[in-house]
Formats: C-alpha cells, structure tokens, sequence
C-alpha cells in the first residue's frame, strides 16, 4: 500500500493536464474579459460618432441658415441695383423727350428729311412711355421680393433656432448612428414653439445646453444676444427690432440707420457705370462733354448723370425717407479766353427722377416736382452680422458653437431587458455557468435587480461615474453611466482670405467639428467631467 502511494506521489503523469486546464481557465477568462472590453469601447465609439454626427449635424443647420442670410441679402441687392436701373432709364428717357424729343417735333416740318424727325420723336416718346411703364410696374414687385425675402430670413431663423433649442429638433441623425443613444437632461428641454405663447417664452432655463446652443446661434447676428448676456431676451431673433424698419424713418435711431445707410451703400457699390455716372455719345448719351473755343472765350455744355440710393432724416421735406434717385443733367458754362480763366454758369437744365415714400417723382425744371408717379417704401428689413474679435481665440473669432451631450445605459436595465453589456454565451457556457460563489449577489441584493451577476464579468452600473456618492448617482441618472461629448461649429471660410470677418453678404459658411473646451459650456463641463476642473490650466494653453 505504501509502495503504491510513494510510487504515485512521485509519478508525474497527468501534470499536463491540470496546467492545461488552469490555462484554459486563465485564456477563457481573457478571452470573456477582452470580449466584455471590445464591447464597451465599441459601443463608446458608436456613442462617440453619434455625438459628433449630431454636432456636425447642427453646425451643418446653421452654416445653412447663415448661407440662405448671405444669398437673400445679396438677392435683395441686386433687387435694388435693378430699380436703380430703371429709374436711370426713366431719367434718361425724360432728358430724350425734352430736348432732342422737343428739336424732333419742330424739326419734322422740314421738307425732304421731316419724316426722319417724326420717326425720332415718335421713337422716343414710345421709350419714355415703355421705360414709365416699366418703372410702375417692377419697381412694387422688385420691393415686395424683398420684403418676402426678409420674412424668409426671419422664418430661417426661427426653424433653426427651433431645432438647436428642442431635441424633437434635432432629427434622426442620433437615431440612425446609435439607437442606444439618448440626449441627456441637460439637453432635453422638452419645449417647443406649439407649448409655448410667445417665442421668447421658450427661452426660460437658462442652464440647458440647448439655451446656449441657441444663443451662440444668435449672437453673431447683429440684432441676437450678447454671449454675455444671462438672458436673451424679449427678441432673441431681433426681429421685431429689423421689423420698426418698415414704418420707422428716423436715421437719428442708430438700428433704423444701420440698416438704411448699410444695405444702401452696398446697392450703391454694385451699380453698373451706366447707371451710376453715364456714359455714351453725345447728344443721346448719360455722360458727355461739347467744348468750343474762339478768340474772345470758350464754350462748354456738359451732360452728367447720377444714380443712387439716398437716405433722408427725419427732417428733410417732412422725411421722405429713402429714395432711389437718377438724374440726367445739363449745364452751359463759359469762360473769357480759353484755359485761363475759371468757368460761369449760363444755363442748366436738370431731368430728375426719383422713386420715394411720398410717390416719387420728375423734376424737370428748376425745383418744380411733377409726375408723382413712383411709390417706394424703402429699404426694406435684411439680416447682418455682428462678429467679434475680442480676445479671439475665446471667442471662437466670431464663430457659433454648439455642445451636444449623449448619455447610454451601461447594463443595468430596470425594465428587465437584457443589459447592453451581458454577454449571453457566458451565462449558458458549461465552464461560466454557476462559477461565482454568488457570496456578491446574495450581499448586494441591488446587483440582481439591477441584472448584474457576478459570473457575468460586466462592467458594473454601481461603480459607474465614480464613487458610491451622490454625485455618482446623479451621474448615472442623467447619463445613463455611458457619456460622449462633441462640438459643433459654423465657421465662416474663404480661401486665401482668413482676415476677412464673418458676415451674412458672402455664402461661405461651412460646418466643422470642434474642441470640446469652449468658454460658454465651461459650467456644464464642469460638473459632467470633474477632472474638467482640475487640467483646466493645461487645456487652456493647448486648446480654445
């Protein structure tokens, strides 16, 4: 007996066999753990992309939204460009009629080449009267463009405002790139514009993140809130604000001169020359000079045309407000010798017309105003910007942004589905099965209804988001114990040309991510990431 003990206690058969199966127990362990981590950071990465699809997303929204501002501001420019045309046209047409309109009717009784004059006479009040018609016409059509024109701009915003503030706003764009992703509360205003009486009303909890989404969204138009602002306000779009200018004449009010004075000069800037100053032939053209030069003294008659948007005070012949003005004049001048002496005026003849608030006019004679023919409210509403380039790189160089928070659930399901982390083939695996002493689940009755076993190896709800603290769990509470963050932002980008500022006159406005650090979500950051607080002084010198 004691020979067959000694003899089995050194025999070394069968060793294999139990470090294999150690090791087998060690690499199956591996293997379920690696599983379990793959799974997790998979699914942060999906949480991650939707995050940052849903800022781009946003960025997108506004980029287009500043796009549609830029080509509606240069459409209703060119608007005025054309009623400047017109009323050139108009002018131009007058000074025809009284002068070479006037020689053609006397000049058509001369035998042989009369009939010549009354074709030209004949010719030329068939323009004026097409160009009049014309003008009547077009003018009201071009001016209610504009005005539909701006209410698209106000409508533009507001959809867009609409979608950065409410997460129903926000689309499908979370859905569609992980269907386990949730806003979080911070997000989740649950208003929107049919809850509420007014637009402003909306605008009440200053501490959600879509609160300032949507003022960052604003503050770089001219009329929006300031980042500074802790509320927007009454008018957050500015609308009623750019609408005062409909009926307000006062360039004496900054906001209605703004306006007036800016969308004027930048129609002004684009006109034609033929419509700004003349040019052509003389006789029948805008702009052209006759000299004669005798012995006794020199002859000048000069022909010079004007075209442009003019903005009156308040004071100014009972405030005729704005006024799209074409003159084509004449003057006679001259001098003793020739190239010595300084000119006199003998004679001028003015052709003037002009598109108002109190219906336009032609002035042919003198100051004598006739025809009141041409209505024109004005310069009508437009949106524009206000970018700032006070400390820059804070600020974002005038830029908005906009934060978006997802949270999911990291397994611990208390509707009884299967949590997101529960590997099922290790629960019905021979060698898994019943393996845990269950001494944790019978101590931590909350681990089994939360769905947690200790033989699953999941990453454990109880410890997510840090210690077993009130703010774990408020972590928990509002992100499901799974967290992603990203920035979206609307930059405005022309090639080659970085100094210029963003404005809404050029469509340039393109969307890109950007860093998580930005100095209006620094509170939230702060309590969602607390190590936020603490390398604060080291994210601020590598990011902005």
């Amino acid at each position: 007996m004691f020979r067959i003990l000694r003899r089995l206690r050194r025999d070394e058969r069968g060793q294999a066999m139990v470090l294999g199966v150690v090791v087998m127990l060690v690499l199956a362990v591996t293997v379920m753990v690696s599983v379990n981590i793959g799974q997790g950071v998979y699914e942060k990465i999906k949480l991650q992309d939707a995050a940052d699809a849903q800022a781009y997303s946003l960025a997108v929204k506004e980029a287009r939204a500043y796009n549609f501002l830029a080509y509606t501001n240069r459409a209703m420019i060119v608007h005025y460009s054309a009623m400047l045309t017109v009323m050139s046209y108009v002018s131009h047409a007058v000074y025809l009629d009284r002068t070479i309109g006037v020689a053609a009717k006397y000049l058509q009784y001369i035998p042989g080449i009369g009939a010549v004059f009354a074709a030209v006479s004949t010719a030329i009040k068939t323009w004026k009267v097409t160009v009049e018609t014309i003008s009547r016409l077009l003018i009201p059509v071009l001016t209610a463009l504009n005005i539909a024109l701006w209410l698209a701009q106000e409508a533009m915003l507001t959809g867009t405002l609409f979608d950065l503030y409410t997460s129903k706003g926000h689309g499908n764009v979370i859905e569609t790139t992980d269907p386990k992703a949730v806003v979080t509360k911070d997000m989740d205003s649950g208003d929107s514009f049919t809850k509420t009486a007014t637009v402003s009303a909306l605008f009440k909890n200053s501490t959600d993140i879509n609160y300032s989404n949507a003022k960052n969204f604003l503050h770089v138009l001219d009329d929006g809130p300031f980042s500074s602002s802790p509320t927007m306000g009454v008018d957050p779009t500015g609308m009623l604000t750019r609408g005062k200018l409909v009926t307000g004449n006062k360039l004496s009010d900054p906001n209605m001169a703004k306006y007036r004075l800016l969308m004027g000069n930048l129609a002004n800037g684009v006109r034609r020359r033929w419509t700004a100053e003349g040019e052509g032939p003389i006789l029948i053209g805008r702009r052209w000079e006759f000299r004669l030069c005798v012995v006794i003294g020199e002859l000048r008659i000069r022909k010079t045309a004007d075209s442009q948007i003019k903005s009156f005070d308040e004071n100014f012949e009972n405030n005729r407000k704005d006024q799209l003005f074409a003159s084509d004049d004449i003057r006679i001048e001259v001098r003793p010798t020739c190239f010595i002496f300084g000119w006199s005026d003998v004679f001028r003849l003015r052709f003037r017309a002009a598109a108002d608030n109190r219906g336009g006019f032609h002035q042919e004679y003198g100051s004598n105003k006739t025809d009141d023919h041409h209505p024109w409210m004005g310069i009508t509403p437009f949106v524009t910007s206000d970018t700032s380039f006070v400390t820059p790189r804070q600020n974002h160089f005038g830029y908005p942004c906009n934060l978006i928070v997802l949270g999911k659930d990291m397994g611990a399901d208390r509707t009884g589905n299967k949590p997101v982390y529960e590997m099922e083939n290790l629960s019905q695996n021979a060698f898994m099965a019943g393996s845990g002493s269950g001494e944790y689940d019978k101590l931590l009755k909350e681990n089994t209804q939360e769905g947690i076993r200790e033989s699953y190896l999941d990453m454990t709800w109880r410890y997510v988001g840090g210690k077993q603290d009130g703010y774990a769990a408020d972590f928990r509470e509002r992100t499901g114990g799974m967290m992603a963050m990203a920035v979206g932002r609307a930059i405005y980008h022309r090639p080659n040309a970085w100094k210029e500022e963003p404005n809404f006159f050029n469509p340039l406005w393109t969307a890109r991510l950007a860093p998580i650090n930005t100095h209006w979500d620094e509170d939230h950051l702060k309590w969602m990431v607390p190590a936020w607080e603490d390398s604060e002084w080291l994210l601020n010198g590598i990011n902005y």
